[in-house]
């Protein structure tokens, strides 16, 4: 069983932060230039223009995290460029992975021009010009990972067109949607996150799209799942249920997803809960947080009921694991 540490707790400080932006209160003619340098700022260099009579009206929600970049967009129709000016005065060193789950858009560059529709979604390498336009109201949920570790981890060595990816080819899109929407949202609750294990999991995005297996639905159904316990096993009564309904699939159908690695949904909400619960009782930073709120944190409603389930996995107690502070049980 492989270790996960994305702590709910406030006294983590690693956790990744959220910043927002929107140009709905702001003067008409002051839209476009407020916009243009917050995308430079958070995302990259972009010429803005909209032909709509408020002219840009848009949000924007942005995280950074190690690597990785997330940002969601909400806003009326308007058109992005990245120019070849623009390549040099603001060059960028990411490829970006864009997902459309709102309106229309079409996304020209030298090799054409392609419509998108609602969750259709687009990777390109953002050192490359190209026109993006939306032509109604959009949503799109936007990840930025560093071009080598993109090549590194999808066997690649250029990108030298866009890839696109249609909703009714690959039920991966509907898994990078649940697992964005599923980041965001709790750092909306403020709760914590360990941010080399969220990238970890949207790297595997990233790889299951561009490597050949978009084509397999039970991993895509295998990274969302995964990806809802890791940033909800912190919640009071998570059930294989909860995880299903979020997943879009049924429950025997997820247990079928997790049988085939050797898994079960329910031990596997329980292990990352008390691996979680370990960290915290022999960790340093957590030695003033009583036994009885780790407990809580974890998830569990009543401290018996943690410690039985303690005891059955590590084979010693909370209260002895404190005292001990002995290193985790290697991964299995």
């Amino acid at each position: 069983m492989q270790t996960y540490d994305l702590s709910s707790s406030s006294r983590k400080p690693s956790s990744p932060t959220l910043s927002v932006f929107s140009t709905v209160r702001a003067p008409i003619e002051e839209r476009i230039p407020l916009w243009e340098e917050q995308t430079r700022t958070t995302m990259l260099g972009l010429r803005v223009s909209s032909y709509a009579k408020e002219s840009i009206s848009s949000s924007l929600v942005h995280s950074s995290l190690k690597t990785l970049k997330l940002t969601a967009i909400a806003g009326n129709e308007h058109l992005v460029e990245r120019s070849d000016d623009l390549l040099k005065e603001s060059p960028s060193d990411d490829i970006a992975f864009c997902l459309l789950n709102k309106g229309e858009a079409f996304y020209y560059s030298r090799q054409g021009v392609t419509t998108l529709h609602a969750l259709d979604a687009v990777i390109y390498d953002a050192d490359t010009p190209f026109l993006y336009g939306f032509k109604t109201d959009m949503a799109q949920y936007v990840f930025q990972i560093p071009r080598s570790r993109f090549y590194r981890m999808t066997g690649r060595s250029s990108l030298d067109e866009p890839l696109f990816f249609r909703n009714s080819s690959t039920s991966m899109l509907n898994a990078s949607r649940r697992i964005f929407a599923s980041t965001i949202q709790t750092l909306r609750e403020g709760k914590s996150l360990n941010a080399a294990q969220v990238e970890n999991v949207f790297e595997r995005v990233f790889e299951h799209l561009v490597a050949a297996d978009q084509h397999k639905p039970d991993e895509a159904y295998f990274v969302a799942a995964k990806a809802y316990i890791l940033s909800h096993w912190h919640v009071p009564d998570l059930s294989v249920a909860d995880v299903a309904k979020e997943v879009g699939i049924s429950e025997r159908q997820l247990a079928r997803v997790f049988f085939a690695k050797d898994l079960s949904v329910g031990k596997f909400i329980s292990d990352v809960r008390l691996e979680n619960a370990y960290k915290l009782l022999t960790g340093e930073s957590s030695r003033e947080i009583s036994i009885g709120e780790i407990s809580q944190l974890a998830g569990f409603r009543h401290a018996s009921q943690f410690s039985r389930a303690f005891r059955r996995r590590f084979g010693i107690t909370p209260r002895d694991a404190r005292r001990s502070s002995k290193e985790l049980p290697q991964a299995r």
